[in-house]
């Protein structure tokens, strides 16, 4: 479970959401090309900007916080969600001891594992014992694959090896044959992003936008049975959301222009 919170023309409103409705707005938001950024405690915001009639851009956004922060992801939780997501099968059973255990192929999580993952919402099982990761948890293992950071900028300083002043010579502050480095890089835990911005607030937007572009691909390729497992049966078909997905944004999120 979530809380959402919708900013729209008239304020904002603020209600629980459940796993289904907020997998189904990353995946609507995503289609019509809005940022989405995952946030550290497994949640997640999108944004988008419209243009008003009377000329002005407005800005919108929705927020999804889980009522169970993921909390920190040591590499020992990392590893064991990474096994129950990509080995098969994964059972929620009993060991030779009587206790609970997550059965990840021929992986064996422990019981006091088990009963951590569980305890803070990271896993789901369904009535038949089959074990999946919540929604929760690959927002929290997304945000923690994708790090970013920039460098604070030089900003004055003498160049190395060179005599001439002429240079800032008339600067305030003692600053005469110095110059300005205002440039910063970006870069981000995965090894897969660097880039350098003229300041540090572009290095920051660059790196911005690679959380977007990462998220965006997240959506794009949730795995099927995940997302038919998380779909409640009174949610729309893959069709229905085509043909309401105009409406949906329009009534609801920008309800009020």
């Amino acid at each position: 479970m979530f809380r959402e919170t919708i900013t729209h023309a008239g304020g904002t409103t603020e209600g629980p959401a459940s796993e289904a409705h907020a997998l189904t707005t990353l995946r609507r938001g995503a289609r019509r090309g809005y940022a989405i950024e995952a946030t550290r405690d497994g949640g997640a915001l999108i944004t988008w900007t419209r243009r008003e009639l009377r000329g002005g851009i407005a800005h919108r956004s929705i927020t999804f916080a889980p009522q169970m922060p993921v909390g920190t992801l040591t590499e020992a939780v990392i590893r064991d969600l990474t096994d129950i997501d990509g080995l098969r099968p994964v059972r929620y059973m009993e060991n030779d001891h009587g206790r609970r255990i997550i059965l990840a192929g021929l992986t064996e999580i422990s019981p006091m594992a088990t009963a951590a993952l569980r305890a803070r919402q990271l896993v789901t099982a369904d009535e038949h014992g089959k074990v999946r990761l919540t929604l929760t948890a690959r927002l929290g293992l997304l945000a923690a694959a994708h790090r970013t950071t920039t460098t604070e900028p030089e900003g004055w300083s003498r160049p190395s090896g060179s005599r001439l002043v002429t240079a800032g010579l008339n600067r305030p502050g003692r600053r005469a044959g110095m110059v300005r480095q205002s440039a910063s890089a970006a870069s981000c835990s995965c090894g897969q992003f660097s880039a350098f911005g003229g300041d540090r607030t572009e290095a920051r937007n660059l790196a911005r936008r690679h959380r977007h572009d990462m998220a965006a691909a997240f959506v794009a390729g949730l795995p099927v049975g995940f997302t038919d497992a998380v779909t409640a049966p009174d949610e729309p078909s893959a069709r229905e959301v085509g043909l309401e997905d105009r409406r949906y944004w329009a009534d609801v999120y920008d309800r009020g222009e």
